[in-house]
């Protein structure tokens, strides 16, 4: 038994030291013999017996002589918790690879693999959604919308992307607003491998500013800033008047002048009152909802949420940690 013992604890130490390698080694050859029968005829299992007894004894003489009498108990108690160990260890880093976190779903205790608390769950309330007046949340069945055709400037990411993610926002909804952390620690993550369209769906009735501000993003988009636009409507949510949206363009150093133009045109309407009958289509009644390929997340959940959808939409198993 000290012989498995000691393949292990050598074993792990020989990663460090060349010293130890030797005796690894000399405790797989033992190990190997007796599974196959065979006498372990290296003395190694005596040798570590006398040496840890001998020290032992040297500390306590009762305490080393009860170990000498025991000392195949104590090398099964002694393996047994290294066995546990090794399972518990095993089953935190599959939790961390498939939850991004060591203690099962929605867990915020402390994990080891996680020291600094950034894959812990977000403090999101159960009614973390905008809801469009008099139609009740999530009372339709969801089904993902055409990607349409994609505006240069207007899309992050991969064009021809296994996993698409689509968002159905309000400017002016708070809980868009409070998703965008996650949407943004996604883009970074997986910033390639997907393709990020992002839909207008604004509550004009709860929200007077929406339309405007969607319609901003679009001619801030025309100078190509689109999304940094978008970060500054994110930002300034309770300030969203006209002359915000101006002042948010120059901010951008963007020609004011033809924002403004493009703003009290009002071009850009049709094309948002577009998305926003597709999202309609598509049974939505509440911002923010997202559309991972054929999978559905409604209102502003966790980081982790997305991530489990989006690995397994990219067939990354759970092993695959690092991914």
């Amino acid at each position: 038994m000290i012989c498995i013992i000691a393949m292990i604890v050598f074993g792990i130490l020989g990663i460090f030291s060349a010293k130890y390698r030797i005796i690894a080694k000399e405790a797989f050859n033992c190990v190997f013999k007796k599974i196959t029968f065979r006498k372990c005829d290296t003395g190694l299992d005596t040798r570590l017996k006398s040496e840890i007894t001998g020290k032992l004894l040297r500390f306590n003489q009762k305490l080393g002589k009860t170990v000498y009498k025991y000392f195949e108990v104590f090398s099964w108690i002694f393996l047994i918790l290294i066995l546990v160990t090794f399972f518990f260890i095993g089953k935190g880093i599959y939790f961390y690879a498939l939850y991004g976190n060591c203690n099962g779903p929605n867990s915020n205790q402390f994990c080891i693999f996680d020291p600094l608390g950034t894959n812990k769950p977000q403090n999101v309330t159960e009614g973390s959604v905008c809801q469009v007046p008099t139609q009740n949340a999530v009372s339709k069945i969801l089904t993902p919308p055409p990607i349409g055709e994609l505006q240069s400037g207007a899309y992050i990411g991969n064009p021809n992307a296994k996993v698409v993610v689509i968002e159905f926002g309000c400017y002016s909804c708070h809980y868009t607003k409070e998703a965008e952390a996650t949407v943004k620690k996604v883009l970074k993550k997986y910033n390639n491998q997907i393709l990020f369209v992002y839909k207008d769906f604004p509550l004009s009735i709860t929200h007077a500013t929406a339309l405007p501000a969607a319609e901003a993003a679009h001619c801030a988009l025309d100078q190509g800033k689109y999304w940094e636009y978008r970060d500054y409507l994110f930002a300034n949510q309770q300030q969203q008047l006209k002359d915000d949206l101006i002042g948010y363009a120059k901010s951008l150093d963007l020609n004011t002048t033809q924002f403004s133009e493009c703003l009290n045109s009002g071009k850009y309407a049709p094309i948002i009152n577009e998305t926003y009958n597709e999202g309609l289509d598509s049974g939505i009644t509440v911002t923010p909802t997202f559309f991972i390929n054929n999978e559905t997340i409604v209102g502003a959940k966790d980081y982790n949420e997305f991530q489990k959808i989006i690995k397994k939409e990219l067939g990354i198993h759970w092993w695959q940690f690092w991914k």
